[in-house]
């Protein structure tokens, strides 16, 4: 798949083709030391229909979110709409036969200037569904359950910690990743310190109980899922009800059925947690993901 990348100027309100290869942020940038900015990834999914951003308003509107939360402008909905469509366009014109791809869109509060204002700056670029993604809608995942540090609920006594932002400040997810990968598993699944599930590094949990489709409750500590909400849109279609609810392990476990869902991942099946089987669902599976790349 051809790179594109989109650099976008909030102040100047630009859009410009660049290179994806070529050196683009100084060190001095707050996102690079810092990791003090805001993205987003959606699907794109293309067929003789025509081209679907999955999820295309609910990721602007967590982004928007998070970038309140973090004191960035707020997005300009036709800037970043134009970066999107150049990006799509520039991967599409150099490969026709592509059917999905991902993009990322991101946000830094850019440089500190001598007078102490801020330079923010955006960027967004394609990410390729590699054969990881794909192998795991196909087959499922294995996770490991790993205490997150904090007691469920925290945020709301404690907005400064952004539990509910999509940050650049990924590296706990990428060591939880890591650490579930030494322990044999594909997946981690956050768990707070007073023993609620809570979320994947980069993923929502679902499970199913008889007809009812339950998922964690943002406010208990995790981000709130734009491909969670759009099953949970829909669940009703499925024959199932949507909740929100406290779980903790042993209800994972004992369900009739787990998923993890996400932009890239559309719905794959959690198959075991901590070495413990779980039921699986292939029908709804299949219904789940037929579900998110049309949404």
């Amino acid at each position: 798949m051809t790179d594109a990348l989109v650099l976008i100027d909030p102040a100047a309100s630009t859009v410009e083709v660049s290179e994806l290869s070529a050196p683009q942020l100084p060190v001095t940038d707050l996102s690079a030391h810092r990791g003090d900015g805001i993205f987003e990834t959606v699907l794109v999914s293309l067929s003789g229909s025509g081209v679907t951003v999955v999820n295309r308003e609910r990721h602007f509107t967590r982004f928007c979110s998070s970038a309140s939360a973090l004191g960035l402008p707020d997005p300009d909905p036709g800037l970043w709409d134009r970066a999107l469509e150049a990006v799509i366009a520039k991967v599409r014109g150099n490969d026709p036969t592509i059917t999905e791809f991902g993009v990322r869109y991101a946000l830094s509060r850019g440089t500190q200037n001598p007078d102490g204002s801020q330079s923010p700056r955006g960027w967004a670029f394609n990410v390729p569904v590699d054969e990881k993604i794909v192998r795991a809608r196909a087959q499922g995942i294995s996770a490991v359950s790993l205490d997150r540090g904090y007691d469920a609920y925290l945020g709301s006594k404690a907005p400064w910690l952004l539990i509910g932002a999509k940050t650049l400040s990924y590296a706990v997810n990428q060591a939880a990743g890591r650490y579930a990968a030494e322990q044999g598993a594909d997946e981690a699944l956050f768990v707070s310190h007073d023993g609620v599930v809570l979320e994947g590094p980069t993923s929502n949990l679902m499970i199913r109980r008889g007809d009812r489709l339950l998922t964690p409750d943002p406010e208990a500590g995790l981000l709130s899922g734009t491909t969670q909400r759009l099953v949970f849109d829909h669940a009703a279609e499925l024959g199932l009800k949507a909740e929100y609810a406290d779980l903790g392990l042993s209800e994972v476990i004992d369900a009739d059925g787990a998923w993890y869902v996400s932009s890239m991942r559309t719905a794959v099946t959690l198959s075991q947690l901590d070495r413990n089987p779980i039921k699986r669902d292939e029908e709804l599976t299949a219904k789940l993901q037929a579900l998110i790349m049309t949404g």
